[in-house]
């Protein structure tokens, strides 16, 4: 739910904030406010253990190491330009591929000297030149023919650094020889060999099932060794979960597969395109199920062209790929919801990078306008469903749709717009840069909603409530989290 456009009776003045994402503005004040922001976030990277943890991610530089050295022919006599080198680390790859010119740009100058150090020790200074300055401040001898970088952020865009790899493909590939083909006025049109590691990256949205975080941060409190612990919450961080949690969750905990939510082709991307992101996915629910929340993940290709995308090397930080320190990023409901067999869940994403942090994103969902393909018929205190029928009595739909609605909303509350304000939430792991946060929200719309308030679980005899407690029974059974 947007926190601007959503529970107005009580939240018109809470985080309302005129977002002006144009870079080239002039003001002093925004300027130093960037400039501050950027501060903590080169400072929070000039520190080794931060790079150690990227290091011991396996899965993050074998498929770096894979798309470089299966793709030495690219990298044959090619100058090459590492966005954000830190230890130097892809350079050094890069070098080691047949690269005839490596310049490794990193703001960071504790982490720069490790790499200057680590160059020398594996005799490759005489082709991986080390740079301690921003990107957009360096100025290159020559042009280069290949961008690599390490780019993504949670949820890929936090951190806001594929901003860089714009600025760098702007102003430092080669010109193209062909008298056709002509930058635009955002640059994105580039060579034909020029050529961008990662060269797509693809970002998800999935629901998932989870009741382990919601215990841990809150309800185990409430009912501790037979105790009521609640007055700890507001010392336990995120106790209600009005942050964003970056945590690893298992496949199986996803109710339904993952939808596309944003693509980049990083030689076109524009600076206006990442700005502000909307997107809509629907979740077509085939089997009745529980979900906690969503969860946001993604995968990067390595390509030299358009045509070879899905047979190219890939970075996948999905729950299924091996784990990675990107873990998955988790938005939760207020209170789970019990969507059954035919129900069609539309989320209204939006991704918004914010003003004064231009670090983070305020990243909003919405579910609104849940539908269902299949009506419910009760028969001898049985249930089964069946095809709509067109000519079904306006009573019986009308019954059908308060049924539906009462389970998208925590039914132990009034029924109203449900809203969850969240940011970015460091998990109980080291993360990679801890400073930059991350807006986010959810929110139900119950719109007209007339139905009487059930509790979940509901021991009356209506169908919904018979479903929703199988739904409960056959969770806790399966115990898939443990």
């Amino acid at each position: 739910m947007d926190n601007n456009s959503t529970k107005e009776q009580d939240d018109d003045n809470n985080n309302k904030v005129s977002i002006n994402l144009d870079h080239s503005s002039s003001h002093s004040h925004e300027s130093s406010v960037t400039n501050d922001v950027d501060h903590i976030y080169f400072q929070s990277y000039d520190n080794f253990q931060i790079h150690e943890l990227m290091l011991r991610d396996r899965a993050r530089v074998s498929a770096y190491y894979d798309a470089i050295m299966k793709n030495k022919h690219l990298f044959q006599d090619k100058v090459v330009l590492d966005v954000g080198s830190g230890t130097g680390i892809l350079s050094m790859f890069a070098a080691k591929a047949g690269a005839k010119r490596v310049y490794g740009v990193d703001v960071c100058p504790n982490i720069c000297k490790i790499a200057n150090e680590l160059v020398r020790y594996n005799c490759l200074q005489d082709v991986v030149q080390i740079i301690n300055k921003q990107i957009e401040h360096v100025k290159l001898d020559d042009y280069v023919d290949i961008i690599i970088s390490e780019w993504m952020g949670f949820y890929l865009f936090h951190e806001s650094m594929l901003e860089s790899i714009i600025y760098a493909r702007n102003n430092f590939f080669r010109p193209s020889p062909s008298p056709d083909i002509s930058d635009d006025i955002d640059g994105t049109t580039s060579g034909d060999n020029s050529i961008i590691f990662p060269s797509h990256a693809y970002l998800y949205c999935a629901p998932f099932v989870d009741d382990k975080v919601r215990c841990e941060k809150r309800t185990m409190w409430m009912d501790y060794f037979d105790l009521n612990m609640t007055p700890l919450l507001k010392y336990i961080p995120n106790s209600s979960l009005t942050e964003c949690v970056i945590q690893t969750i298992e496949n199986q905990q996803l109710v339904h597969d993952q939808q596309l939510v944003y693509s980049i082709d990083l030689k076109t991307v524009k600076h206006d395109d990442i700005r502000q992101i909307k997107s809509y996915c629907e979740f077509y629910i085939e089997e009745d199920c529980i979900i906690s929340g969503f969860a946001f993940w993604f995968d990067c290709y390595f390509s030299s062209n358009n045509f070879n995308i899905i047979h190219s090397a890939v970075l996948s930080t999905s729950p299924a790929a091996e784990k990675t320190h990107w873990q998955q990023s988790l938005v939760l409901l207020n209170d789970n919801i019990y969507p059954v067999k035919g129900d069609i869940i539309p989320v209204h994403i939006k991704l918004k990078q914010q003003k004064q942090n231009h670090r983070q994103y305020k990243l909003s969902l919405v579910l609104k306008n849940i539908e269902n393909t299949t009506k419910y018929v009760k028969d001898d205190d049985t249930t089964s469903t069946a095809s709509v029928d067109d000519d079904a009595s306006d009573n019986k739909r009308k019954r059908r749709r308060r049924r539906r609605k009462s389970s998208v909303i925590s039914l132990t509350k009034p029924a109203a717009k449900v809203k969850t304000k969240t940011s970015m939430s460091d998990s109980d792991n080291d993360e990679r840069d801890q400073s930059p946060t991350s807006n986010s929200s959810t929110s139900i719309d119950e719109d007209n909603m007339q139905v009487e308030a059930h509790p979940v679980p509901c021991l009356c005899d209506s169908t919904r409530c018979k479903l929703i407690r199988a739904i409960i029974d056959k969770y806790e059974e399966e115990n898939i989290v443990g």
